[in-house]
Formats: C-alpha cells, sequence, structure tokens
C-alpha cells in the first residue's frame, strides 16, 4: 500500500525522463528509448570510526570496491597518456571505441550512484530504510503521461536485468579463460582486463536496475510533470501515433541548458540520440526489405 500524501516525504533523488524519439503523447502504450538523468543530493557524511581488528590496517579505508574502481580507472587514464603508438595507447584508444559501442541504456544505469542512492530497507516490507518516502520520477508533459512514464522505466529495468545477468555470467567466464594470459611476460593481460571491466559494468547496471525495480514494485517512485521541459520539447511531438522518430540534437541542446546538465551528462544524452537514430535508420531499413 503506497504511503499517503501527509506521510510521505520527498527523497533527495530525483530522476528526469527525457525521451529520444518522437511521439504523439496519447499514442499507445508503447515505450519508448527514453534518457534518465539521475540527480541524487548526497548525505552528509558519516563520523569515522575508528577500525579495529588485524586486516583494518591492511584495506583501504574506502572499501575494496571504491579502492579497485579508481585504481583501475587511474590505470586507464595513464593508458590513455602513454607515448603515441605504445601498446598500452593504442589498447586505450581500441578501449575507447569498444566503449562508445555499448548501449546507451548500460551507460545510463551506470551512471546511478547506490553508494548515495536512498537505502532500500533490508527487511523489503517498506521499500526504503526509515520513514515512507517518494523519489520524484519528472516527465515531459507534453511527450508522456504519468503512467507512461511509470511504464517506460519499468519495461526498461525489465529488460535490462535479465540481459545484464547474462552478460555478466558471460563475462566471468571469459575473464576465467583469459587469465592464464598473465602468465605471459611483458605483454599486459588486455583480455583478461577487457572481461574483467564488461563484468563490472554489466553488474553496475544490473544492480541499479534492480534498485529500480524494487522502487517501482514498492511505489516509492511517483510521476509528475515538470513543465520546464514544455518548452524544451516544443515542436517534437507528431499527429501520427504510430510514427516514431529521434528528437532533434537542438531539442536535447534545450534540455542541457534547462536542467543544467554537466558535461559529461551531456555527452551521454548526445551519444544516446546518436544510438537511437542508428537505432531507427536499421529498423527502417529491415522494413524496407520485407515489403
Amino acid at each position: 500500500m503506497s504511503p499517503s500524501p501527509a506521510a510521505a516525504t520527498r527523497s533527495a533523488m530525483r530522476i528526469v525522463a527525457l525521451p529520444l524519439t518522437r511521439l504523439n503523447v496519447n499514442a499507445s502504450k508503447l515505450s519508448r528509448p527514453t534518457f534518465y538523468r539521475f540527480s541524487i543530493t548526497a548525505p552528509p557524511p558519516k563520523p569515522k570510526v575508528p577500525r579495529t581488528g588485524i586486516l583494518a590496517r591492511w584495506l583501504p579505508e574506502e572499501g575494496l570496491g571504491k579502492w579497485a574502481s579508481h585504481k583501475a580507472n587511474q590505470t586507464w587514464i595513464g593508458w590513455g597518456a602513454a607515448p603515441t603508438g605504445s601498446i598500452k595507447q593504442r589498447a586505450f584508444q581500441t578501449g575507447e571505441r569498444l566503449m562508445s559501442q555499448l548501449d546507451f541504456e548500460e551507460t545510463n544505469l551506470k551512471s546511478l550512484d547506490l553508494a548515495i542512492a536512498p537505502s532500500l530497507n533490508v527487511d523489503g516490507k517498506t521499500g526504503l530504510a526509515g520513514k515512507e518516502t517518494e523519489i520524484m520520477l519528472l516527465y515531459p508533459p507534453t511527450m508522456l503521461s504519468g503512467e507512461q512514464s511509470l511504464q517506460n522505466l519499468k519495461a526498461l529495468v525489465d529488460e535490462r536485468i535479465p540481459l545484464h545477468t547474462r552478460g555478466m555470467y558471460t563475462w566471468i567466464f571469459f575473464a576465467v579463460l583469459s587469465a592464464p594470459l598473465k602468465l605471459i611476460p611483458i605483454i599486459p593481460n588486455f583480455p583478461f582486463y577487457f572481461c574483467a571491466w564488461r563484468t563490472w559494468s554489466h553488474l553496475k547496471a544490473r544492480r541499479a536496475a534492480q534498485y529500480l525495480q524494487s522502487l517501482i514494485a514498492n511505489k516509492r517512485i511517483v510521476p509528475e510533470p515538470l513543465h520546464d521541459l514544455t518548452a524544451v520539447y516544443a515542436g517534437a511531438t507528431t499527429a501520427e501515433p504510430s510514427v516514431a522518430s529521434a528528437v532533434d540534437r537542438d531539442v536535447l541542446e534545450r534540455a542541457v541548458r534547462s536542467l543544467g546538465l554537466h558535461a559529461e551528462e551531456a555527452k551521454a544524452l548526445f551519444h544516446a540520440q546518436e544510438q537511437v537514430v542508428t537505432r531507427l535508420e536499421k529498423d527502417a531499413g529491415k522494413k524496407y526489405k520485407t515489403q
């Protein structure tokens, strides 16, 4: 049972839905490609508690997960700064190309920082720790209805969880196979590094999707129109319910300015639009061939 307005409080987390295709707002309940901006106000830092035990002095203070992520990121940056033409520099360029080919949905889910997101209650009864909390799902009212915005998000996580589960176990398998290549001297074990990175990427996206799925199941995500986006999507609807086409880049540039997206978010948004354009062109080509 969802909390009453009097009992519920607004969370420090907000989700903004930015549709990437034109589609009549009164069209069917078809989901559409959507970019999600996860905005979270980080809670104040907790007071440090002295660590005890034999392992405490050896383990990183921020935890093994954050330490490993930071270490991998620094290593990757170092490869990018390696001399032109070197093995590491070429591996960095190849890796950047491969990363640019990831589904934008995966990259989008990974942008949800679960470390500062509202905690899920361990007993699963209320869905969130502490008092009942509402997380706003903000959507452009000229492009979506409240019901459609929530259905789109649900369809996304329901689709991505099994996909990322399969991907995670597949890349774990290949990581195990490639691990012995580390025994080859001098040459870094690039296959293993890539398999480990893909495993981590699928795991992080899967966890984010499961988190959102739990919020939806416990009715903690509440759609709310964001009228600031009305001008952003001006002219982006179509009179034909069955026609879907990518929104123009200028629409997304208005969204960047209106929402104050930082450079990395804007880059991810434009990349998502490019992928949607490519997908629609492929779908149109397939339909043409079958006619």
